[in-house]
């Protein structure tokens, strides 16, 4: 986790909240406070002591600081936090202290805690799927005829409509968003296994216990115990990641498409937001690089849970432990990009007129592609490859138009008449699949 300044840069307050301290606490009370309850269910022990653990998993009972001084010597928070919780319970009922914890190990606290906050981050993250999504579907509406310069390897290709870009951006969004689905319905399990993953300690009871658990919980129930097979919770990891990728994508295109030499879109215009430090006339696309920043870091962090995958036998040393600094920065990434780029889209202000004079600076050389494909008919394509070759290098060198070219060029003339060339030249006859409502 990196430091709180820089943080609030990258990510939001909502998924801030989730991953903090106060969360991480929370989630792991709410095991113990569940744990208590299925076991009082199973008639393990009486209602009333799981009523006394209760009571006393409120996080205001308990010293985050002192928590956290006290796990760097145990090498885990759950054992200070049974330890005060256990406190906290004999205070009320000495016998009911004795149960505390029953059956469960710091693994079970710790990933199921870990679970349900991805859980409620994975809920912060779809609200923010659905305002990008019906910002991108706003757009593709009101840009259905807007024609632009489509652009390969940086350069100007053919024309395209600016609603069929946006459009590429919002079909990926959903398939990205439906991959996280797909592997968060597997991995948002329950884990409880006890000391090495057969619940040794509850012997019979264990099993109707882990069922009465993921109840409360509302959290799934695998077959196994994944103390040590972690391929689930990496596999949604990977998924957020590559929702992640998508987004960086959204926001380089706008990035490119906002720079002023372009100046074909533009982010919501904010006088307090983005300004240079150095350059008054500066305004810095801070949604774009919130975006771009989390593309370029959650690579990176989902390759340290491939990496710590292989566990050794029933408990990791030293590969569980890596994920829990590693998948909140990604989640809390992810969160940042997606509120960044939802707020851009339904804020983008999108030039007309600098797509036409961006059309119309490159003197029909975009048109090149179709007037070669209708020569190649009746000359074949390499001649006529030499020759549109050609007319471009000159409308380039001279500014000239393409069309005024082709006029001029005798062996073009005697295969297409001017009167089809200048049908040719028709940018809404030659969109493709971009005119396709």
């Amino acid at each position: 986790m990196t430091n709180q300044i820089f943080r609030r840069l990258t990510t939001t307050p909502q998924m801030m909240s989730v991953f903090d301290d106060a969360g991480i606490l929370q989630a792991m009370l709410d095991f113990e406070k569940a744990l208590a309850a299925a076991e009082s269910k199973c008639n393990i022990f009486e209602p009333s002591i799981a009523n006394t653990i209760a009571e006393c998993c409120q996080i205001s009972e308990f010293s985050i600081s002192d928590l956290s001084e006290s796990a760097s010597r145990h090498g885990t928070i759950v054992v200070p936090l049974v330890q005060k919780l256990t406190k906290l319970v004999a205070f009320k009922d000495q016998a009911a202290s004795d149960w505390v914890h029953h059956g469960a190990t710091s693994q079970d606290v710790i990933d199921t805690a870990m679970i349900i906050q991805i859980k409620k981050g994975l809920t912060i993250i779809e609200g923010d799927i659905g305002r990008l999504t019906s910002g991108l579907e706003s757009l593709i509406i009101k840009y259905s005829n807007q024609i632009m310069i489509g652009r390969t390897l940086l350069q100007p290709s053919v024309p395209i409509t600016f609603s069929e870009k946006v459009r590429g951006w919002q079909l990926a969004l959903r398939r990205n968003w439906k991959r996280v689905e797909m592997n968060a319905a597997e991995a948002l399990l329950l884990q409880f296994g006890g000391a090495a993953g057969n619940l040794s300690s509850l012997g019979r009871d264990g099993i109707e216990v882990r069922k009465k658990l993921s109840e409360i919980l509302e959290l799934g129930l695998s077959d196994d115990v994944w103390h040590t097979h972690r391929d689930r919770i990496v596999a949604l990891c990977s998924a957020v990641s590559i929702l992640v990728g998508g987004l960086g994508k959204i926001a380089l295109d706008i990035s490119l498409l906002l720079q002023a030499e372009v100046g074909e879109v533009a982010e919501r215009p904010d006088p307090n937001r983005g300004r240079s430090s150095a350059m008054p006339h500066k305004r810095n696309p801070v949604n774009c690089l919130v975006a771009l920043t989390a593309a370029k870091r959650t690579p990176h962090l989902c390759a340290t849970l491939l990496d710590a995958m292989p566990h050794e036998h029933e408990r990791a040393l030293g590969g569980w432990q890596v994920e829990w600094v590693t998948i909140p920065a990604i989640f809390e990434a992810a969160a940042g990009s997606l509120s960044a780029v939802a707020d851009m889209c339904e804020g983008l202000e999108v030039n007309s007129e600098r797509m036409k004079n961006n059309l119309d600076h490159l003197n029909g050389l975009f048109m090149s592609e179709r007037v070669m494909v209708e020569l190649s008919k009746k000359i074949g394509k390499p001649k006529a490859k030499k020759i549109i070759d050609e007319a471009c290098d000159k409308a380039s060198l001279q500014n000239m138009h393409l069309a005024e070219i082709l006029r001029a060029d005798s062996r073009f003339t005697e295969e297409i008449s001017l009167e089809k060339l200048d049908k040719l030249m028709l940018l809404d006859e030659y969109l493709g699949t971009s005119s396709v409502k």
